[in-house]
């Protein structure tokens, strides 16, 4: 079951934005703070080895299916209220009997 809304997307395949070749993207490291700061936001930063471009990309989208995941949450919701019934009845029971 998928239950994750936001999903992070490598660009490791992905084409270049600045030339349009496929799978020539690399990741560079973050040294300094404010680039570390950007990277939490979710960007990570790239370079192309063909066109030599340097830039940030944002690397988490949301899922591709919405409902899906809705649909799994309320299947985890009512499961939890279900194990929380049956959980207080036993307890109940248990408790009464002392």
């Amino acid at each position: 079951m998928d239950y994750r809304i936001l999903h992070p997307k490598g660009y490791h395949v992905a084409k270049c934005p600045n030339c349009g070749q496929f799978a020539s993207l690399e990741r560079l490291p973050h040294y300094k703070v404010w680039e570390k700061f950007v990277k939490n936001l979710g960007f990570k930063k790239y370079h192309c080895t063909k066109c030599k471009w340097d830039g940030y990309l944002h690397t988490i989208t949301f899922t591709d299916n919405p409902k899906k995941v809705f649909k799994n949450y309320i299947i985890a919701l009512f499961l939890f209220i279900i194990f929380g019934i049956l959980l207080f009845f036993v307890l109940s029971d248990y408790y009464d009997t002392l």
